[in-house]
C-alpha cells in the first residue's frame, strides 16, 4: 500500500460547541456548478478509468466504476446502511440502492437537494459538522455500516483555517464525526486531492485572489481555485495523522491520472455545450443572473485559465488519493 508519508505532530484546537457555517465560497461554488447539468455533467469527482480512452462513453463508465469501487470499499451489500457526505446529484446513492442497501446523502447545495429528492433519493440539506447539533439527526449515531466522502473533503478546510493552523483540527473533527456515525466494524472511504509536498503553497498567499500573482504560476492557479471553489488540500500524510486513534488506513490508491482524464473531459464538454448546444443556455443564463461575479470567475477559472486542469497536468502539482479507513475499536 503506497500511503503518503507522515508529517509534523497533530495540532488540534479546542472544539467549539456551536453549529458551523459553510464557507460562502463553497456555497457559491455549487450554486454556480449547477449550470453544468445543462452541459450533461452531474458528477464533480474523479472517475475510475479502465484505460486512456476519454470519450463520453468512457467518462460515464469511469464514473460508474468509481461509485462501485467506493461501495466495495465500505462493503456495501443488501443489509448495509451507507451515508454519502457531499452526495452531489446522487450517483453513489443510486448505485447503493441497486445493491439493495439503504443509502442516505447530505449536501450543502440546494440545487443538489432538489434534484436528489425529485429522483426519490434520501437527501438532506446539512453540513456534516452540524449533524449532532440537529435533533433531526441524533438517531444517526452509530447507524451506518459505511460512510463515503467522495471529493467533498477538499472543501472542509479553508485557506484562512490553514493559515491559522486549524487544518488538523478540522480533519480530526471529521474523523470523530465519522466514527460517531459508524457502527462497530464500519468503514470510511474518502477521495481527496492532496498537495504534492508539504509546504508547497502558503495558504496566507491565496486569500487576496489570483491577481497578485503572475498568470500561470502555481500560486496564481491555487488562488484562482480558492476563489471559485473554496477549500484547501491536505498535505501528504496529514489525513492519516489526523485519523490516528480513530481510524486505521487500510488501503490507499493514487487516482491522479484518473482525475486528469476526468478534468480534460469536463473542460471539453462544458466548452462544447456552452458554445454549440442551445439546451445548455437557459440554465447558464439563470445561473449568471443569480450569481454574475461568481459565475464569471468560475468560467474563467475552468475554461480560460484552466486552473482546475492545471493541477493534474504533467508534472501535476496535486495528487488524488483514494483512501479506505477502518474504525479503531
Amino acid at each position: 500500500m503506497a500511503a503518503p508519508a507522515a508529517v509534523a505532530p497533530l495540532r488540534v484546537a479546542p472544539s467549539a460547541a456551536r453549529r458551523s457555517t459553510t464557507a460562502p465560497a463553497v456555497r457559491r461554488c455549487y450554486d454556480v456548478l449547477d449550470l453544468c447539468r445543462g452541459c450533461g455533467i452531474t458528477d464533480f469527482t474523479d472517475g475510475k478509468y479502465a484505460d486512456d480512452r476519454n470519450d463520453r462513453q468512457a467518462y460515464l463508465a469511469a464514473q460508474r466504476r468509481q461509485a462501485e469501487y467506493l461501495l466495495d470499499q465500505v462493503d456495501c451489500r443488501a443489509d448495509s446502511r451507507v451515508l454519502d457526505v457531499g452526495c452531489g446529484y446522487g450517483r453513489i446513492l443510486r448505485a447503493a440502492a441497486e445493491r439493495g442497501a439503504r443509502a442516505t446523502g447530505i449536501t450543502i447545495a440546494p440545487p443538489q437537494l432538489a434534484a436528489g429528492r425529485a429522483a426519490g433519493l434520501d437527501v438532506h440539506l446539512v453540513n456534516y459538522r452540524d449533524l449532532f447539533f440537529d435533533v433531526r439527526f441524533t438517531s444517526w449515531q452509530h447507524a451506518f455500516t459505511g460512510v463515503i466522502a467522495n471529493g467533498s473533503l477538499e472543501h472542509f478546510v479553508q485557506c484562512e483555517d490553514a493559515a491559522l493552523g486549524l487544518a488538523d483540527h478540522v480533519y480530526a473533527e471529521f474523523f470523530d464525526i465519522c466514527r460517531r456515525l459508524l457502527r462497530p466494524g464500519g468503514r470510511l472511504a474518502t477521495t481527496a486531492i492532496h498537495a504534492r509536498r508539504i509546504g508547497q503553497v502558503n495558504p496566507a498567499d491565496l486569500t487576496a485572489g489570483p491577481g497578485r500573482w503572475p498568470r500561470g504560476t502555481l500560486n496564481y492557479h491555487a488562488a484562482n481555485l480558492h476563489r471559485s471553489f473554496g477549500g484547501w488540500f491536505p498535505e501528504p500524510g496529514q489525513l492519516e495523522r489526523c485519523a490516528a486513534g480513530r481510524f486505521e488506513l487500510i488501503a490507499a490508491e493514487d487516482g491522479t491520472h484518473d482525475y486528469y482524464l476526468t478534468s480534460e473531459f469536463w473542460m471539453r464538454q462544458i466548452k462544447r455545450s456552452l458554445a454549440l448546444n442551445p439546451r445548455s443556455w437557459p440554465l447558464a443564463i439563470r445561473t449568471f443572473a443569480r450569481r454574475p461575479v461568481a459565475t464569471w470567475h468560475m468560467l474563467r477559472c475552468l475554461l480560460w485559465d484552466e486552473s482546475w486542469n492545471y493541477q493534474f497536468r504533467d508534472p501535476p502539482p496535486a495528487q488524488l488519493w483514494r483512501h479506505t479507513w477502518a474504525v479503531v475499536s
